[in-house]
């Protein structure tokens, strides 16, 4: 006999009702940073012109409209990404802000050398093809002064003179291309690769602070 009470399947729907909620919604800090996350993992195996609004979308389970919405092209959002990366990489170098120069070195080394394997992709379209786009080459060039900065405060040479800033930059150019040239074929281990540049920043800067005296 069928009972007047209310149904199972009412009583339970109610709950299941209150319970299907969607996603909590982020506010526009935490979206824009999390969408630059996701176009930083994808970084690590892509260059950074096949990181885009679509793949990123894609990625992060959003629509392409909302990564428009932040990032009004696919150049935006490859900068924010860029930077991203670069942030990374600094804080990277400069973890041993109390170590004599030597070590300070040799830990910063390590940092960038970790940080480029990370994203070779990355550091390939931009070390190497960075004047393509004047928005990335501006990120890079800020990039590179602070590794300059770093290096020149590591190594107790700040403030650089004009003379000692060229010679900072052509080591950390070297530095870049070796630690490239070894995520593409490393012929010798990690620990040879830091131990050789090392030696170079040690041969090379006191012989430039020399040539360009006080």
């Amino acid at each position: 006999m069928a009972s007047g009470g209310p149904s199972r399947r009412g009583v339970a729907s109610a709950p299941a009702r209150r319970a299907s909620k969607g996603p909590r919604r982020l506010g526009a800090e935490q979206r824009r940073a999390q969408l630059v996350a996701t176009g930083l993992l994808q970084a690590r195996s892509v260059p950074l012109d096949a990181v885009t609004a679509d793949t990123v979308a894609q990625a992060a389970g959003v629509s392409k409209a909302l990564v428009f919405h932040y990032f009004p092209t696919n150049r935006d959002l490859q900068v924010a990404v860029l930077r991203g990366a670069a942030a990374e990489l600094l804080a990277a170098v400069d973890t041993n802000p109390t170590g004599s120069p030597r070590d300070r070195l040799r830990v910063g080394l390590e940092g960038f050398v970790t940080s480029i394997a990370r994203y070779p992709a990355v550091a390939r379209s931009v070390v190497r093809s960075a004047g393509a786009a004047p928005e990335l080459l501006q990120v890079f060039e800020e990039l590179r002064a602070g590794i300059v900065d770093l290096i020149a405060d590591a190594l107790g040479m700040a403030p650089l003179r004009p003379g000692l800033r060229l010679a900072v930059r052509g080591w950390v150019s070297m530095a870049e291309e070796m630690i490239l040239s070894w995520t593409d074929d490393p012929v010798v281990g990690r620990q040879e690769l830091v131990d050789y540049l090392h030696w170079a920043a040690f041969e090379l800067l006191p012989a430039a602070m020399a040539l360009d005296p006080a």
